[in-house]
């Protein structure tokens, strides 16, 4: 009785074990696959207020953040310009230290940064100094100025948030490392990274305080675009990853592929996003798609046995509406303008692309090396190059309109916003110049 009793436990027991090495993988998996995409975990908190609210409040002719706004079309609406006659300057603002990005513009004040550490507000029409914030710390950065904080993002990894009136300190958050791109504010939320830990990282914009991070695959060196509660994000290789604002979950990713760094920003449309990468290809995807389970590996192999020749055609990744290929090597972000995107090249080259479908519209050769990313202002797009010329080309036909001459190299990109240009040269280690087009 005894044996017989041992042996049907021993039974009982090899069975219980043999289905516990069926069952308890086959849950891992179901657990993960819940964690990863259904985002069953708590949620990270909501920020504490709606700072940065992108429904409200700011006229069209602000520039009040990296790319003019949170979906990064670097575009000014400031209403028709006068595109036959160059505008002419207004006041110059000597920084006497590199001006390396474009200035944020909110009502009557201009927000600038400079190498040295210093924070600036100026009066937007004379260019005189309203105050001044020293960090002491370098910032290459568009401020991101809401009607309650100015934020900046200095380079040695402190985020400060500043009262737009005096300029005086609200807060100040220390990151674990160093951070390179320009802030980005959005419903309550600022979106700054830690570079060489691969990090975005969102933060209470009201407080500083921690929401949530996402590693990326490699330094994050560009600001998100942000669009129908989605941020995205690139990195220094060629991947683009699509997140939830709210929790931080990927909900897609793109692989541009091998040796396509996009070292530039996204720029988000309601219907597709626009990316540029080396090797001269300017991308259009859909970026409403969400990931699957093993999506990557199962791409993966696919290519490979296309590669083999085991299937006929290779595979498309999910997302992909179209790419087209444009001189030069691209290393700066596009522009938008209605339905056109232009993209520059270091080399000289200026490329104007249907938004739709990637079809190439125009070409111009600017005959000099162009030293920052094109911009858009209504029915131009702006380049500016290492002769201190700012150029004002066509949308509808890539001609040029006119030439501003200015001392120095440009070493930001020049904007329209508030019915003026803004332009940042070497000129002095460091000036930002404004011209009108109000006289004309």
């Amino acid at each position: 009785m005894r044996r017989s009793r041992r042996v049907r436990l021993d039974f009982l027991r090899n069975r219980l074990v043999r289905a516990a090495v069926v069952i308890l993988p086959v849950l891992g998996v179901v657990l993960w696959v819940l964690w990863a995409y259904t985002g069953l975990p708590p949620d990270p908190p909501l920020p504490s207020t709606n700072i940065g609210n992108t429904s409200a409040g700011f006229a069209d002719a602000d520039w009040r953040q990296a790319g003019g706004g949170v979906a990064n079309w670097t575009a000014s609406t400031n209403g028709a310009l006068p595109v036959d006659v160059a505008p002419e300057t207004m006041w110059r603002y000597v920084a006497g230290s590199p001006i390396t990005a474009p200035p944020a513009v909110v009502g009557q004040r201009v927000y600038l940064t400079a190498e040295d550490g210093s924070v600036v507000a100026l009066e937007r029409g004379t260019g005189t100094v309203l105050w001044q914030y020293d960090s002491g710390l370098p910032a290459a950065v568009t401020p991101a100025v809401t009607e309650d904080l100015v934020f900046v993002v200095f380079r040695a990894g402190v985020v400060s948030a500043l009262e737009p009136e005096t300029g005086g300190l609200v807060w100040s958050r220390r990151l674990q490392v160093a951070s390179l791109p320009s802030p980005t504010v959005s419903d309550g939320r600022l979106f700054v990274a830690e570079s060489d830990k691969n990090r975005l990282i969102a933060l209470d914009a009201a407080t500083g305080e921690p929401l949530w991070d996402y590693r990326l695959d490699d330094w994050v060196i560009a600001p998100p675009a942000i669009i129908d509660g989605k941020v995205i994000a690139t990195a220094n290789d060629a991947r683009v990853h699509v997140l939830d604002e709210g929790t931080g979950k990927l909900r897609m990713i793109y692989d541009a592929g091998s040796a396509r760094w996009a070292r530039g920003g996204p720029l988000a449309t309601e219907d597709l996003l626009h990316f540029s990468s080396f090797g001269g290809v300017v991308w259009g995807l859909d970026y409403q798609g969400h990931r699957y389970p093993l999506e990557r590996q199962i791409q993966y192999v696919r290519t490979v046995l296309w590669v083999w020749g085991f299937t006929k055609n290779g595979p498309e990744q999910q997302g992909y509406v179209w790419s087209a290929q444009t001189p030069g090597e691209q290393p700066y972000p596009p522009a938008l303008s209605g339905s056109t995107l232009v993209v520059a090249d270091a080399s000289g080259l200026v490329t104007g692309l249907n938004a739709d479908n990637g079809e190439i519209l125009w070409e111009f050769n600017s005959g000099s090396d162009i030293t920052v990313a094109a911009t858009t202002a209504d029915s131009v797009a702006l380049i500016g190059d290492e002769n201190g010329q700012v150029i004002a080309i066509s949308i509808g036909d890539g001609s040029q309109k006119w030439v501003v001459n200015l001392d120095g190299v440009i070493t930001a990109s020049p904007i329209v916003a508030g019915g003026m240009l803004l332009a940042a040269t070497s000129s002095d280690n460091g000036t930002l110049t404004a011209l009108s087009f109000s006289s004309r």
